[in-house]
């Protein structure tokens, strides 16, 4: 149901949505955001990332009921975590509760969330227990989870769960956090000084995943790069070992040459070469990979370019 005009003071809650492809699910989604935060002083961000489907026009239409109701234009797909930037800031409220549009989370587990914020908790995250994907999905997404508590080394169960409740003193500062604003979980997680993790239940998707098996490989790959210097680390004791094991190589050829032995010259030598050429491949690709992500930074290519940005009428 509406509430009071959003001109009149900032709300207190910000539901920061990012939108693609999902006008099917929109209508439902909207109607059980104001079901479960009925009474909450509130405003909806819903973020279209150039999302070729009705999704724009739909959210301008339910916009004339919902005064408390902002909708990003984006010019260009920024993906997920562009659109989040975007609504980010665009939010006023003091809290910032996450959720997809495609109601893999439900609405009502939002008032949990915020009631662990306003109990002292800056950053409050969801954890599906029970999850409906597909089994590679699951096998995804636990390689995933591992590979995020490592670097990041905050203990939660569900990096991959989009439902959150972020603390404006956490997302002002995403601006200025570079190229790792494109993983907002594991971000606001190394900034919190407060986490906490609530159970919720996750339903069947009822779009596709825009994340195809390539994207999320890709995606565990930037994270690495983005969030670590490991990548270093473990190639330079690649490095060593391999080095090691081509000196080995050569002291036990000569000791068979000494000994009147005959080894292969040609098999002796395309190992050694191999060897060292596989390991230069492997140097040069990181380097390469990570001289890519520093010029793209220097590059300052936006995140996200907002075409337009649609309030109703009466609160303008």
């Amino acid at each position: 149901m509406p509430v009071a005009d959003a001109a009149a003071a900032a709300p207190e809650v910000s539901v920061v949505v990012p939108v693609y492809r999902n006008q099917r699910t929109l209508p439902e989604l909207l109607r059980r955001l104001d079901a479960a935060l009925d009474g909450e002083h509130r405003e909806y961000v819903f973020v279209v990332d150039a999302s070729p489907d009705e999704s724009l026009a739909l959210l301008l239409d339910a916009q004339k009921q919902r005064r408390h109701l902002v909708v990003l234009e984006l010019a260009r797909n920024a993906g997920q975590h562009g659109a989040l930037c975007a609504g980010f800031a665009a939010a006023r409220g003091r809290v910032a509760l996450v959720l997809d549009a495609d109601l893999q989370q439900r609405p009502e587990d939002l008032p949990r969330a915020l009631e662990r914020w306003r109990a002292g908790h800056d950053f409050v995250s969801g954890w599906r227990r029970v999850r409906k994907d597909p089994w590679g999905r699951r096998a995804a997404s636990l390689a995933m989870n591992w590979l995020v508590r490592s670097v990041v080394g905050v203990p939660l169960r569900d990096w991959g769960c989009p439902l959150a409740a972020v603390d404006r003193s956490l997302f002002e500062r995403i601006p200025e956090s570079g190229e790792q604003r494109r993983f907002l979980k594991p971000l606001v997680a190394s900034l919190a000084r407060n986490v906490a993790e609530i159970e919720i239940e996750g339903d069947a998707r009822v779009d596709e995943s825009s994340y195809s098996p390539f994207m999320l490989c890709a995606l565990a790959l930037d994270f690495v790069v983005c969030f670590t210097r490991r990548p270093f680390q473990w190639l330079i004791g690649l490095g060593a070992v391999g080095f090691a094991g081509a000196c080995a190589t050569a002291v036990l050829y000569l000791l068979a040459r000494l000994a009147g032995a005959a080894p292969s010259d040609r098999v002796q030598a395309l190992v050694v070469l191999g060897l060292l050429i596989g390991l230069q491949l492997v140097v040069l690709g990181a380097v390469g990979e990570f001289t890519h992500r520093i010029y793209r930074l220097v590059q300052g290519r936006p995140l996200y370019e907002v075409r337009a940005v649609h309030r109703a009428q009466s609160a303008s």
